[in-house]
């Protein structure tokens, strides 16, 4: 690894620590919305722009998991007390990466649909291996700017009712902006290849590890998610029948609607749950009502609040 990368965050609430990380393409305004349920049950809510994405810099190393999940790692060394980390695709495989890593610094750990890797059919993986992610770079996206910025402005005036509190949409848009700088574009594409190669078995393969997590756990999956294949939940769930698992029959990957809402309370309801294990159950393997299903809460259209 090269020079170190202190990564750029914003915080929100007092309490004990929980370190969100966003997901590819987006940077950390991705968990405003989210922050102000996790403010609300008393904790301090701290989302980071992983390496490559907003304000922090990369620095030309393969993106991997573990190579992003350093500086996760560092930051949670600096904090005053261990943070709960959570994440959300991208970001929940590097933050299930921290938590394998360095489980002593984490309280516990939240995965919200998780890009897990494919157990079968690796071979289909030719193209990922091929790609190069300096091609991305040397694109001259930058020269459609004004184009960029106008679609990026349409698009903000766009968001209205219940789009106005999404903030993950929200954050979305802004990578229009984003997209433009070839620094970012090279981070996406290195970030996405890597995810396509993650190991599924061998010393750092995720399945022959997943088992071996030492902390408090849980998923959080969207049933309609398109991304994620939910073939994985069953795997997941014999490595690990201590973690919890959370469903929304209602919403997927992104940009749900008025679902969002009901993503975000399955968050929220996951963060107290994990806290609470860390709290009260350390070490203790079996508890109760480890699968539940998140109530859609679509009628609405103010942002959640904190699960009591």
């Amino acid at each position: 690894m090269n020079a170190p990368v202190e990564l750029h965050f914003q915080e929100w609430g007092h309490g004990p620590p929980v370190l969100a990380l966003h997901g590819l393409g987006l940077e950390s305004t991705a968990f405003t919305g989210l922050a102000k349920g996790v403010a609300g049950m008393g904790m301090r809510m701290l989302a980071a722009d992983l390496p490559g994405f907003g304000r922090t810099p990369a620095w030309g190393e393969p993106l991997t998991a573990a190579v992003l999940a350093q500086p996760v790692i560092d930051l949670a060394r600096r904090l005053e007390s261990p943070p709960l980390v959570m994440g959300m695709s991208l970001g929940a495989r590097v933050a299930l990466e921290a938590a394998l890593l360095a489980p002593e610094l984490f309280r516990g750990v939240v995965m919200m649909a998780p890009p897990l890797p494919r157990r079968e059919h690796r071979w289909g993986l030719v193209f990922a291996r091929l790609l190069n992610p300096g091609i991305a770079e040397r694109i001259p996206i930058e020269k459609a700017w004004p184009w960029l910025k106008k679609l990026a402005d349409r698009q903000e005036d766009e968001l209205e009712g219940f789009a106005e509190h999404d903030w993950s949409v929200r954050a979305s848009k802004r990578a229009i902006y984003y997209i433009s700088c070839p620094a970012t574009r090279w981070a996406f594409v290195s970030a996405a290849r890597e995810l396509a190669l993650d190991p599924a078995y061998g010393p750092d393969g995720v399945w022959t590890r997943l088992e071996h997590l030492a902390v408090p756990a849980a998923f959080l999956w969207a049933d309609k998610d398109k991304f994620i294949p939910m073939d994985v939940i069953p795997h997941t769930e014999q490595l690990l029948p201590g973690a919890f698992q959370l469903h929304v029959p209602c919403a997927g990957h992104h940009d749900n609607g008025p679902h969002f809402h009901c993503l975000e309370h399955g968050a929220v309801e996951a963060v107290r749950l994990v806290e609470a294990a860390a709290r009260k159950a350390r070490g203790v393997r079996k508890r109760p009502e480890r699968r539940r299903d998140i109530e859609c809460l679509a009628t609405g259209h103010e942002p959640v609040a904190a699960a009591v």
